[in-house]
């Protein structure tokens, strides 16, 4: 019994210290997706990987009686862009119902198909194969904004 207890936290301190290695992206989402795409281009950096997510992304129609959902999903690459093993969905901010879920498991397997095969430069790809990155959607469709903009100085 003991046994198994240390190896159960052994397990976990694994588990948490691969997710503590990982990279982490934070993409702001503030309107929808009406015409998602994968990249435009060869993907050189973080910045154009994040743009590269945020162009492939189609979030689930907002909840308004509910309030958005920030997600959270993990995703490895090979050094020729192809997917590492499968996205996995971690974390959502709030609460979920079973069919937010599955909109938004559904939104992450659409936008990782549509990001397949990312278009990574000789260099970038070389850094990122194999490394785990955690990608953080933040929505913000429904938030509010200043009414009035801050007020500057002439000059």
């Amino acid at each position: 019994m003991r046994r198994a207890a240390l190896a159960a936290f052994a397990l976990a301190v694994t588990a948490g210290a691969a997710l503590a290695q990982a990279t982490i992206l934070t993409i702001e989402i503030t309107r929808s997706n009406a015409r998602p795409h994968g990249p435009m281009g060869s993907v050189g950096n973080l910045q154009e990987l994040m743009a590269a997510f945020a162009g492939c992304w189609v979030p689930p129609p907002a909840d308004d009686s509910r309030g958005p959902v920030d997600l959270t999903f993990q995703v490895s690459f090979k050094r020729s862009g192809e997917l590492f093993g499968k996205p996995r969905a971690i974390s959502f901010a709030r609460a979920v119902t079973d069919e937010e879920r599955r909109g938004y498991y559904t939104a992450v397997a659409e936008a990782v198909d549509r990001c397949a095969k990312m278009p990574f430069t000789e260099s970038m790809g070389a850094a990122v194969a194999g490394r785990p990155f955690r990608v953080n959607f933040l929505d913000r469709r429904n938030s509010r904004r200043a009414e009035k903009q801050w007020p500057r100085e002439k000059s």
